[in-house]
């Protein structure tokens, strides 16, 4: 295999033939010309095209190596495979569209030379631009953006945590359990990362010359579960809280209108199906898995939960408006944030309490 290169280019590639090997020759002359050893590793997800022949051919030109996949399996699972099979001291991602200047990758190096871990190329820093989008893609992005900074701390002093361009040392990822979704790994790797310092370095991103863009709707729902499966355990319980209280009134709605049920019973009914909604949406995302006790078990203690909840919710609300003179309104308000407080604290640690491993 020869020595370690100093950095591993690792570019996930479906239908790129027609970009492939400019982009290959381009990172070529760029490291190069700055005297940095690399190798590219291309990840395709057996492009129809031919794309991962193309790259095979230039591999008696270049250090490249090709890891083709069995079908279209995602980008951030390619650069994951990517990262497992490279060699460098380095790792380095960018796409194949050539929308990311190849040229600025011996900058990223160097600023992770000078001491940062990962070293981003970002459209949103002074310098950096993105000609050619429409509004509706820069607010789209704004937002992603946006979002990302709101339930993720760790990103929150990166200005670009949306970019496909990056440079990190590999010791950000060792010891590190990664489970990519969509297109955006730097959101994991920054989420999930060892690291105690980002920089970023401005890049002007391209408009894409050759094939189609992959980005679509789907891409969008991904990105934005993929945040929310990120984000503390706390906004997936509000998350879930609230379809919940869709899912209740929607029932009182049924059994009460559609189906003649007296209040009382179309109430108690509206609990408990909201009740096990919640608590199947808790199970299978909010808290994932590795629980204490069994399904049963489980769900008992989220009845007792739930009603701890409205007990506290009551308690609260009739205090402050009977003793206090507080509003009805705000006086709800706080009791509805001390009953979802107290029932978020019983899910955690008595509910879903992780078994000790």
């Amino acid at each position: 295999m020869g020595s370690e290169p100093e950095v591993s280019v690792v570019v996930p590639t479906y239908n790129e033939r027609d970009n492939v090997a400019k982009l290959i020759q381009a990172i070529h002359e760029a490291l190069t010309r700055a005297g940095i050893t690399y190798e590219v590793v291309v990840v395709d997800d057996n492009s129809p095209d031919g794309t991962a022949e193309v790259a095979r051919a230039l591999s008696s030109r270049y250090s490249v190596h090709v890891v083709v996949r069995p079908g279209k399996l995602g980008l951030a699972s390619a650069i994951l495979d990517g990262v497992r099979v490279s060699r460098g001291k380095y790792v380095a991602v960018m796409d194949a569209d050539l929308q990311h200047p190849p040229e600025v990758l011996p900058k990223l190096v160097e600023r992770i030379r000078e001491g940062c871990d990962i070293a981003i190329g970002s459209r949103y820093v002074r310098g950096g631009a993105t000609p050619g989008w429409s509004p509706l893609r820069r607010l789209v992005s704004w937002g992603a953006n946006a979002l990302a900074r709101l339930l993720l701390p760790k990103v929150r002093g990166v200005r670009d945590a949306m970019s496909g361009y990056f440079v990190f040392r590999r010791e950000v990822i060792e010891g590190v359990e990664l489970n990519p979704r969509g297109f955006k790994f730097l959101l994991e790797l920054l989420v999930k990362g060892r690291f105690s310092r980002v920089c970023e370095y401005p890049i002007v991103f391209r408009p894409r010359v050759w094939g189609e863009s992959k980005l679509g709707v789907g891409e969008v729902v991904n990105y934005v579960l993929h945040v929310l499966d990120l984000a503390h355990d706390s906004v997936r319980f509000a998350i879930v809280g609230g379809l919940g209280t869709l899912v209740n009134l929607a029932t009182v709605a049924l059994t009460g209108y559609y189906l003649g049920v007296e209040h009382w019973l179309s109430v108690a009914t509206a609990f408990e199906v909201s009740t096990l909604f919640n608590y199947s949406l808790h199970e299978v995302w909010t808290f994932k898995t590795g629980f204490r006790g069994g399904f049963l078990s489980r769900l008992l203690r989220f009845h007792g939960a739930v009603v701890a909840q409205l007990v506290s919710q009551m308690l609260f609300s009739n205090l402050l408006y009977y003793v206090y003179g507080v509003g009805r309104l705000a006086a709800q308000l706080v009791g509805i944030a001390v009953g979802f407080l107290l029932n978020y604290l019983l899910s955690k640690f008595m509910v879903w309490r992780r078994a000790r491993r």
